[in-house]
């Protein structure tokens, strides 16, 4: 029987398992599968993608007459990708070649094999509106503790387009965030990568200030740090007052 370029149903599923449902793509590894609405299904982000291209025309077909739709099908062929960076290798072949799918591929499934030794301890990702992650610290202890003692980056959080990534409030005496990274790994790393127009956008901002209480009057002081944001205005977030406990703006 005659095999076409195309991946069967089994390469596909074997390709994402190899890769940890995980994008190949060393600057990305977003998680390529979830939960669904309907809980006796999954969502799939991932796409197997073809290193040389399956049919004429195509991202970096091989043109050689001795290779083979057999060989265009294979898994050898093939690389895991979430969506969007499956779309962007076969958008600018010259930037993403053969070579390079091939070492990403290689490399990806030495670090699945090696139990992802320089993972993300923590990844908060905003991919168009929206807020990714808040944090309230309204006493004496630390609101969020991430103590990392791999080699990869302790925290990595990324807005595309727009949207806010995390804003962290601290009305007490307490942290509202610390990051310790003791395995040779960076501590945080932000990404903002805008893809439409706005009107601000940055990686890091830091407030300290006071704020008179709208119920009680009372005057009480706040820091306010915002990572990784692309929108229209910089977003304004609720804090309590710690007089008479109000929800208060700032």
């Amino acid at each position: 029987m005659a095999v076409g370029p195309d991946f069967s149903d089994n390469t596909k599923k074997t390709l994402a398992n190899r890769a940890g449902q995980i994008c190949s793509n060393p600057d990305c590894k977003r998680t390529t599968s979830g939960p669904h609405s309907d809980k006796n299904k999954a969502t799939n982000l991932g796409k197997a993608a073809h290193i040389k291209g399956a049919r004429k025309g195509s991202a970096r077909y091989d043109p050689d007459p001795k290779m083979t739709d057999e060989e265009r099908c294979d898994i050898s062929n093939g690389i895991w990708l979430c969506l969007e960076c499956a779309d962007k290798i076969d958008k600018d072949e010259i930037k993403y070649p053969v070579e390079l799918l091939v070492e990403w591929k290689k490399k990806h499934e030495k670090w699945i094999l090696d139990g992802k030794p320089d993972s993300t301890l923590r990844e908060v990702i905003v991919e168009d509106g929206g807020t990714g992650s808040i944090i309230k610290n309204e006493g004496n202890g630390i609101a969020l503790d991430i103590q990392h003692h791999g080699k990869g980056t302790a925290e990595r959080i990324v807005v595309e387009g727009s949207g806010v990534g995390e804003i962290i409030t601290n009305t007490g005496r307490g942290i509202g965030k610390r990051i310790v990274s003791s395995g040779g790994g960076s501590a945080p790393e932000t990404k903002v990568i805008v893809d439409k127009p706005v009107n601000t956008a940055f990686g890091l901002s830091s407030t300290m200030g006071f704020k008179n209480c709208n119920n009680c009057g009372q005057s009480f002081q706040y820091t306010k740090v915002i990572q990784a944001f692309a929108g229209v205005e910089e977003p304004k977030t609720k804090v309590r007052c710690p007089h008479c406990g109000s929800i208060n703006i700032i």
